[in-house]
């Protein structure tokens, strides 16, 4: 790696800017005619979703609890979302970790809240068909609404994940890929979860793991990802695959910090 490319990778990192209580952001504009607090993802067929680099974790190697900024395709902040989990399960468990993730928008009101319940034999997908082996979250809006569900189910080999109604429907899918990659040399690997319609064929979107670069890989755990989604998606299901994509993050690349 050539000194220009490191530098410009250390300015990034450590020049982390997502918004938190203290400090200001851009955000977008509330479309009118709508008083949902969903309405923000009505325009929108694509979102950035950035995990904030706690220093805590990186200085003493403590996993701190996960906060989010939610951006769309412009850089205006949609959402904030943190997460209320308790520490040894952080520690011990991190991908099968009991976790209320929280998303507020910019006054702080609570929009959705994404739920999932401890599961220690979480994960497999060879074993996702028994109930107590498959990773699954509750998505609510407003807290206390459910809207849906995104539910892992049993493959030989890929993970999949079903996105349902509040009646438990199935209406999309994600099929993850052949090989998950992580770590600060996984530049060349694409992480791609590819969603599916409601005929399970036709390709209708994708949630990326972004490789944010050599220093924030090799020194955090925090995550970046991108979603693509129909526009005219319902926006009650572009929450709750939004919900899925936070699934993906816990499920699949959350571990104990680095400590190099």
């Amino acid at each position: 790696m050539n000194g220009t490319v490191f530098m410009a990778q250390t300015n990034n990192f450590l020049g982390n800017n997502i918004m938190n209580p203290q400090q200001q952001q851009k955000w977008m504009d509330k479309p009118i005619g709508d008083p949902s607090g969903l309405v923000y993802l009505r325009p929108l067929d694509s979102l950035l979703v950035k995990q904030v680099v706690s220093m805590t974790e990186l200085m003493i190697g403590i996993p701190s609890q996960a906060k989010y900024g939610i951006f769309n395709d412009k850089g205006e902040q949609i959402y904030f979302a943190f997460e209320e989990s308790n520490i040894c399960q952080r520690i011990y468990c991190p991908k099968t970790r009991r976790f209320d993730l929280h998303i507020v928008d910019n006054t702080n009101q609570e929009i959705i809240r994404v739920k999932r319940e401890f599961k220690c034999c979480a994960g497999c997908c060879w074993f996702a068909c028994c109930n107590g082996c498959s990773q699954e979250v509750i998505v609510e809006s407003p807290p206390g609404t459910v809207i849906g569900f995104v539910t892992q189910e049993c493959s030989c080999w890929r993970m999949k994940y079903v996105l349902k109604d509040v009646t438990g429907n199935p209406i999309l899918t994600i099929i993850g890929p052949g090989c998950i990659c992580d770590g600060p040399y996984a530049c060349c690997c694409e992480n791609k979860f590819t969603l599916y319609g409601t005929d399970g064929i036709t390709e209708i979107g994708a949630i990326h793991k972004k490789y944010r670069g050599f220093i924030a890989e090799a020194m955090t755990t925090a995550d970046t990802f991108t979603i693509r989604m129909p526009l005219d998606l319902d926006v009650k299901m572009k929450a709750v695959a939004l919900g899925a994509l936070f699934l993906i993050d816990f499920a699949n690349f959350s571990e104990s910090p680095r400590r190099n």
